[in-house]
């Protein structure tokens, strides 16, 4: 059995074929990259991993690097709707086109039903990979714990932890967790057209700085504002408007209950406990 993993580059795809290669010969692994020249495509190559172009821009790159696969990872592509949508419809047309008999897509949380601004272009995509007909599997990630480094450094440096996300709560999740989840889907069986809600313990935004003062031993502060109060801040750091807005969104997001997971898969697909918040906090801050 081949599989393929697009978005090999990014520190998913690249841990997802880490732990693949721990349980399958590499000559059996695919790491798809945008430039098979980068310095992490010749890591792969030096491996014993093929490395093949896939850029969802372009489909003829995606048709050639899914012949001979029968189980491909797409990675979730960033961009606007419209752009999303195409590279999306590019992969399945092409995943049809070579015959790969399965599908495993990194989605969002509750992409089904959630309100939750980012939801709904991962919904769309979904609903592509279910009208092709090939088997598919949805491995919908919670937010990484990792998302959180550049503002924990921030406030180790003697800032506060800033939100207006009031008392709502996300299944903070760490991306190794992930990664290895992925791969046991991608090796495993029984797992055809299912949707998986990977996520962490659901944590406010003040239990998780107490989580980062316990395993730093400092006492940052948690600073609650109003939405316009957090945008204006953002505004007064320099931050990109557009950029500004998408976390104010990701804010009201979270306290309007759009990463907070009532139920979670990530246990039974690790076959262990995932890594706690703590844990992880203590992997990344050492």
């Amino acid at each position: 059995m081949k599989i393929l993993v697009t978005g090999a580059s990014g520190h998913l795809g690249a841990k997802i074929i880490e732990y693949l290669a721990e349980n399958m010969p590499s000559s059996n692994i695919i790491a798809g990259v945008r430039d098979t020249q980068s310095e992490k495509a010749q890591k792969f190559t030096a491996q014993g991993i093929e490395v093949r172009e896939t850029d969802f821009d372009k489909k003829d790159t995606l048709v050639q690097a899914f012949q001979g696969i029968d189980r491909v990872f797409i990675v979730s592509t960033f961009g606007d709707v419209e752009s999303s949508i195409r590279q999306q419809t590019h992969a399945v047309e092409a995943a049809k086109e070579t015959g790969v008999v399965q599908m495993v897509y990194s989605s969002a949380p509750r992409a089904d039903v959630s309100d939750f601004f980012l939801a709904g272009i991962h919904r769309v995509r979904e609903e592509i990979m279910k009208e092709s007909g090939i088997p598919y599997v949805f491995v919908r990630n919670n937010w990484y714990v990792e998302n959180e480094l550049a503002t924990i450094q921030q406030c180790l440096n003697g800032a506060p932890w800033v939100t207006s996300a009031g008392e709502g709560k996300v299944g903070w999740v760490y991306r190794p967790d992930l990664a290895e989840a992925t791969a046991h889907v991608l090796t495993g069986e029984g797992h055809d057209n299912k949707a998986y809600e990977l996520s962490g313990e659901n944590l406010t935004q003040q239990q998780f700085v107490d989580a980062i003062n316990e395993v730093t031993g400092n006492h940052i502060p948690l600073l609650t504002v109003d939405d316009a109060s957090y945008s204006d801040m953002l505004k007064g750091a320099n931050v990109p408007e557009d950029v500004a807005a998408l976390l104010v969104m990701t804010q009201q997001g979270i306290r309007a209950g759009g990463l907070e997971n009532a139920h979670s898969d990530l246990e039974i697909l690790l076959g262990r406990k995932p890594t706690s918040v703590q844990e992880a906090l203590q992997q990344l801050l050492s």
